[in-house]
């Protein structure tokens, strides 16, 4: 099974303030995640870490990661940059890239970091996964409302963990949420 999750940012202070995450302090929010992902994600499964995984806490992030169930793929996040050689020498991902095309049952699906307005096989029905947009609203710059309302048609869904309840979830799980939030003020 393939499971998609983007923008922990473990161990990363600002970020957890910033998106004002429902939990007392960063490390029950690691604690979290750790427990939800293994009572959901059993080893064998593929999970695509859509980028910004930790913070310059680098063999800490690494320490969580190996304590996750499944199989680690990393899609590079603008946050991952500085960290990658770390996490190659680590061996913790099955592969790093910058983005990748795969297929998920019988859908196509391109993975990204950034959301885009055009990515390949758009026209053949091909779903995008993409991050990096958190749980920004669509009254915090016209861009988000721009975003917002171009998305609404399309098959792209956001895994951002602030998004999706910081649990991976399948392909199936994001139609679903953005369908069951497609009037939400959030980016989904």
């Amino acid at each position: 099974m393939n499971y998609y999750i983007s923008d922990i940012h473990f161990y990363d202070l600002r970020i957890f303030n910033l998106c004002n995450r429902p939990f007392k302090n960063i490390d029950i929010f690691n604690q979290y995640i750790i427990n939800k992902w293994n009572s959901k994600i059993s080893y064998s499964d593929d999970v695509y870490i859509i980028g910004d995984i930790g913070s310059n806490k680098v063999k800490e992030t690494i320490n969580i990661l190996d304590k996750l169930n499944g199989k680690k793929h990393l899609i590079v996040g603008n946050h991952d940059e500085d960290f990658l050689k770390l996490y190659e020498e680590s061996q913790i991902f099955i592969e790093i890239k910058y983005n990748k095309q795969l297929v998920d049952g019988n859908r196509s699906v391109f993975l990204t970091h950034y959301p885009l307005m055009d990515w390949p096989n758009i026209n053949n029905n091909c779903c995008l996964i993409y991050g990096h947009i958190h749980n920004k609203f669509i009254n915090q710059g016209n861009m988000y409302k721009e975003i917002k309302e171009y998305y609404k048609d399309k098959l792209a869904y956001n895994a951002s963990c602030d998004v999706i309840g910081f649990i991976p979830k399948t392909l199936d799980e994001l139609i679903k949420l953005k369908e069951a939030n497609i009037d939400e003020p959030y980016i989904n």
